[in-house]
């Protein structure tokens, strides 16, 4: 199970979507860096709400990255409990899921 939380930790999924969404943060970042030449009110009045809100969305997503880490960890904590106090349980259930996929697998389309 430690393994399993040192691949969460490491990389996968969530971490795609991190990659990219600070990619898309970095894009918007230069883009306004792009505009600080340009220094007509209005597009001084957008930069400024643009930075606010880019500095809003990166707050959002280390805060929504954290929360999912840690949540992962402690689902994969009381799975690794779960599965060291019932052995024979966890045995029986993926017997019986085993079973189930065996039989939905070899299961023959009219």
């Amino acid at each position: 199970m430690e393994s399993a939380l040192n691949t969460l930790d490491a990389g996968g999924a969530g971490e795609s979507a991190q990659r990219q969404i600070n990619s898309f943060l970095n894009s918007v970042e230069d883009l306004t860096k792009a505009l600080k030449d340009i220094d007509t009110p209005d597009i001084a009045r957008v930069r400024a709400k643009v930075k606010m809100a880019l500095i809003a969305a990166q707050s959002a997503a280390s805060d929504t990255a954290l929360q999912l880490r840690s949540q992962a960890q402690q689902v994969g904590k009381r799975t690794d409990v779960f599965v060291r106090d019932n052995p024979w349980a966890v045995i029986g259930i993926a017997a019986v899921i085993g079973i189930a996929v065996g039989m939905l697998a070899t299961r023959r389309s009219p």
